[in-house]
């Protein structure tokens, strides 16, 4: 790493005089071989060094700056994205499965058929995001998804839904895995977790208000020489292209920024030291120890277990909600009005869940809260798939409290980039964990067979298994986590290592790029 000029160091604000402490001497010759002097006395902050309220200050500042130049254009393209994908949902209320001519399972394959592009295209953009500047992969990716989604309105038969609904799973198949590193390139451990919930966020607070523009929109367009589905999907459509446009020109990492200074991109990654999860950076070789390293390690295991059960069961009621919902009597408008309480719910669950972590960021609360998150969804299921038909409202309101799902699943998913260490894990547990996402709704969809319309009871039934089963998997996952650092806290009283000197060691190894199971300081979050 290059060193700072001297002469600028004075003179920077961002870089305090550090004082020699000889209980880390060696340490810090250690550090200095890999490290700059900033990023050195971030490592002793708040293990033998204080911050002055002037650097406090200088930091609430810099964070704050951060937060209005990159998560506004996380949280609408998060938005966007999600509001993408109901497109197809909105045009069922106004007669896509008509006019297209669809007819048995073909609208359970237009679900499958995105997801499964996005499950297969999910390490070759890893790779891509590794190689090359993550921010321009994703903001092309957004580009080309944007003329995907307006193309869904030249659409006439299944097999041209199916071919650009592919397409559009191959290019949004980037941006969940992408911006979870771009959150940890940015932002330190405690400041992770509410925005990675807040852009997640974005899926039902856009959903909510873009559910009714369809529905304008939709209604709008009755009686004209353009289907109301189609003008809905090339709104939406050219909305994400001029996105996309934007983004090309603003997004960015720390390293391309042009609203940072030399200083300030010094003290941007110097502050993220004590992560100890090593560069969120692209343009680095695959070091396939790493890769290696993924396949024993258990929590990657947990991870995907629940992944997989909770998308399968929400990638089934969720496609089928509109004619779930249509099975009940209502008609077009009170099919899209009565889902607005169902994203209300995950929009709320999202709020309080970012609250609680924000307000408690010293806390591990992460596992419990999804637990606690994930009782709704299990009651909600249930009350949907065993009332009979003639209780509607009760079916309903299990419905809408379905919606904690989100901010329970989100967490846990915002989690992993804290607990995985190593840039080239990290890049592949997140591309397994999505995979994962994938492949749940790969198969969730397939549960709601034609034959089963329109009540689709045993759709249903496997929704409640699988969500009975994630909230297992939940459980089992919290007692291993602190069965595992309490194995570590052990081992390292039973080397005689001090807290203090554990802290600013596990520094040095975050520097060097070691993984959370090579880093023995490394402690996990829950």
């Amino acid at each position: 790493m290059a060193s700072i000029d001297p002469a600028q160091q004075e003179k920077s604000q961002f870089a305090p005089q550090i004082e020699g402490n000889d209980k880390f001497a060696d340490l810090d010759t250690k550090i200095a071989e890999v490290a700059d002097e900033e990023t050195d006395h971030q490592v002793h902050l708040g293990v033998d060094q204080e911050a002055a309220p002037e650097e406090i200050e200088r930091e609430r500042r810099f964070v704050r700056k951060i937060d209005w130049h990159i998560m506004p254009l996380l949280l609408i393209t998060y938005g966007l994205q999600y509001s993408d994908k109901i497109s197809l949902s909105s045009g069922v209320a106004f007669d896509l499965t008509k006019n297209t001519h669809l007819v048995g399972n073909d609208f359970a394959w237009l679900s499958t058929g995105f997801y499964l592009a996005y499950l297969l295209f999910e390490f070759p953009f890893a790779f891509l995001m590794q190689r090359y500047p993550l921010d321009k992969v994703l903001a092309f990716a957004v580009l080309g998804w944007g003329i995907c989604v307006s193309c869904l309105a030249a659409c006439q038969t299944f097999t041209q839904l199916m071919a650009v609904r592919v397409l559009l799973g191959i290019l949004e198949s980037p941006v969940t895995p992408g911006f979870l590193i771009i959150i940890t390139a940015w932002y330190k451990q405690e400041e992770t977790l509410l925005r990675s919930i807040a852009f997640f966020a974005m899926n039902s607070f856009f959903s909510f208000f873009i559910l009714m523009i369809n529905y304008g929109i939709g209604k709008a367009a009755v009686g004209s020489s353009l289907a109301s589905w189609k003008a809905i999907n090339i709104f939406l459509g050219g909305l994400s292209f001029v996105w996309g446009i934007v983004l090309v020109l603003t997004l960015c990492t720390p390293k391309n920024a042009r609203w940072l200074s030399a200083e300030e991109r010094v003290y941007a990654h110097a502050r993220l030291v004590r992560n100890k999860t090593g560069e969120s950076t692209s343009g680095i070789a695959i070091k396939w120890d790493q890769v290696r390293e993924v396949i024993r390690d258990p929590q990657v295991y947990f991870l995907m277990i629940f992944t997989v059960l909770g998308c399968m069961a929400s990638g089934g009621f969720s496609t089928f909600s509109t004619l779930i919902l249509k099975s009940f009597g209502l008609n077009t408008e009170q099919t899209i009005s009565y889902q607005l309480p169902w994203y209300a719910f995950q929009f709320l669950g999202c709020v309080v869940m970012g609250f609680l972590v924000n307000r408690y960021p010293k806390r591990n609360l992460n596992l419990n809260l999804a637990i606690l998150f994930w009782i709704p969804p299990i009651i909600g299921i249930f009350l949907e798939g065993l009332l009979p038909s003639e209780k509607k409202w009760g079916r309903l309101v299990g419905f809408w409290i379905t919606g904690t799902y989100t901010p329970a699943s989100f967490v846990i998913w915002s989690q992993t980039s804290l607990n995985v260490a190593g840039r080239t894990k990290k890049s592949v547990v997140q591309g397994l964990n999505f995979g994962a996402w994938c492949l749940g709704f790969v198969v969730g969809p397939q549960a709601f067979q034609a034959k089963d319309a329109p009540q689709y009871r045993p759709g249903l039934y496997f929704c409640c298994a699988c969500f009975l089963l994630a909230g297992i998997d939940l459980i089992c996952w919290a007692f291993w986590v602190r069965w595992e650092n309490r194995r570590r806290d052990k081992r390292a009283e039973g080397l005689g290592i001090t807290p203090e000197q554990a802290a600013v060691e596990g520094c040095l190894y975050g520097l060097q790029d070691m993984t959370d199971k090579q880093n023995p300081h490394f402690r996990y979050h829950y």
